[in-house]
């Protein structure tokens, strides 16, 4: 008896138990609607337990409907539910669940970034704990800043599990044209007829809730994609897989269709793709150029000499070179446009205050903590009709350390750069071994994780699903993507022996 208690089953038994216990609690002590909620979500999680050989792949499945849901409709997917209860929610439950039984963490223990972002978790978590009585929901609304990192280990450790990293760059590839061809005219929708589009039961939201700033980022990743000409290599690997090269043109211009009002109205999002593909230049210069550079030439030739204007809407949605110009100026410096200098100028005055306040004030350990609202507390806010809906400044590095202060701040900066060095180190390995798949793949990563990082220094990015978990699954790819590659490559010593 006691020997079956060992085993992979019967361990799932005792989860069956702290469930139904949990269950009962809640039927008791709330609601009867969330104890109806919480009785599906059990019989679901029975069901699951009753397939948990198949649940890893299930989880990272129902993982990449969420995160193309994200993409395709940004914001809106992100309210399919119930509050408090979201598709984003049941993806996270179902990855941990699937890392509990079935993932292996173990996999991940020659991993340094996976003790560096514990430790940012854990620095998180402090500053969570103490005002969850005070907050309530607010403070684990707000924890998602570093709770989701819990995607990153689980993407992590089922990649490793089902040695699936060059599928999930198949699906990504595949994921490319349907983007494209969808983004132009769905940014348009959600720009121009937001009110007339459907809304979601129970929120009220319409389902399509896209931002110039996230469709960047995703623009960002595809062209550091088909600069680096990645959609070969699926096809490479197992001598299948789809061959965007052959329709480059077509996708190219899709791509600067899916751009044009992004770029010149968004600062955030011209800054994400330029630092992308900046990013692409530094270290692999090729002939993948000529293409983008020709349309991008062209394009902008037409917008100088013709003068050309489009307007969308309102009156700031107008591409032309005086838009493109006056977003970047806006970066450094005023232009005159009160809607840019008065953005910049409220970011700017906040930012300070938070360094005032942590770094040179009294909250220099441990932040104000998850659950406080800082547009109220800071006196920042501007949605005076709904004070709910701005809580954070638009910036997820300083919102770390308004929350957590300086240690979260140092644990943050410590994760990320340990991050980019380690994607950095194993494209130089790569590139001495002559192994041009994984040098592009480390490129890749740290084009598209330089892109979220930009964007989410000008935007409350980070800490909604939309960006959030898409920046954190990217993040655990990287790190199976290392591990992967630190198995399959010999070191760096036996390389300079091998050619002595």
């Amino acid at each position: 008896m006691l020997r079956t208690f060992s085993n992979g089953w019967p361990r799932s038994l005792w989860l069956i138990v702290f469930l139904l216990a949990l269950l009962t609690s809640v039927v008791v002590l709330g609601s009867s609607a969330v104890g109806t909620a919480a009785l599906l979500g059990s019989g679901v999680v029975l069901t699951l337990l009753s397939r948990q050989r198949q649940l890893p792949a299930l989880a990272l499945g129902f993982l990449g409907l969420c995160l193309l849901g994200y993409a395709l409709f940004g914001r809106g997917f992100a309210y399919i539910g119930a509050p408090p209860l979201f598709v984003g929610e049941a993806a996270l439950g179902l990855c941990l669940l699937a890392l509990l039984l079935e993932g292996r963490i173990r996999r991940l223990s020659a991993s340094p970034l996976v003790y560096a972002l514990v430790i940012y978790m854990l620095i998180g978590l402090a500053a969570t704990v103490p005002y969850l009585g005070l907050y309530g929901i607010d403070a684990l609304r707000d924890a998602v800043l570093w709770a989701y990192g819990l995607f990153a280990l689980a993407v992590a450790a089922l990649l490793l599990r089902l040695n699936a990293v060059m599928d999930t760059l198949r699906q990504y590839v595949r994921f490319v044209p349907l983007f494209l061809l969808w983004a132009p005219g769905a940014f348009l929708l959600s720009e121009v007829y937001y009110n007339l589009l459907p809304r979601l039961p129970f929120t009220g939201r319409a389902l399509l809730e896209l931002k110039g700033g996230d469709v960047s980022v995703h623009l960002a990743g595809i062209a550091a994609l088909l600069l680096l000409g990645l959609p070969r290599v699926p096809g490479a690997v197992r001598g299948r897989g789809l061959n965007l090269g052959r329709y480059e043109w077509l996708w190219w211009t899709l791509w600067f269709a899916a751009a044009a009002l992004p770029a010149t109205r968004v600062r955030a999002g011209f800054l994400a793709i330029a630092v992308a593909v900046l990013i692409v230049l530094l270290f692999r210069p090729g002939r993948r150029w000529w293409k983008p550079l020709a349309l991008a030439t062209f394009v902008l030739l037409s917008l100088l000499t013709f003068d050309v204007r489009f307007t969308v809407g309102q009156s700031r949605n107008t591409i032309s070179a005086e838009s493109l110009l006056l977003n970047l100026k806006s970066i450094t410096d005023s232009t005159g446009d009160e809607a840019r200098d008065g953005s910049r100028r409220w970011r700017l005055n906040w930012w300070n205050d938070i360094v005032n306040y942590t770094v040179h004030g009294p909250y220099f350990w441990t932040g104000k903590g998850y659950g406080i609202n800082l547009a109220n507390a800071d006196g920042y806010q501007i949605n005076l009709r709904d004070p709910s809906k701005l809580r954070s400044p638009h910036n997820g590095t300083l919102n770390i350390l308004a929350r957590s202060g300086v240690p979260g701040l140092l644990a943050w900066v410590l994760l990320q750069g340990l991050f980019a060095v380690s994607l950095l180190r194993a494209y130089r390995r790569a590139v001495r071994a002559g192994q041009d798949t994984w040098a592009k793949l480390n490129l890749w990563v740290l084009a598209y994780w330089a892109a979220f990082i930009v964007n989410a220094s000008f935007d409350v990015y980070l800490e909604g699903p939309q960006g959030g978990i898409w920046f954190w699954s990217l993040f655990g790819f990287g790190i199976a993507l290392l591990e992967l590659q630190r198995r399959a490559l010999p070191a760096p010593r036996a390389l300079q022996e091998g050619r002595s």
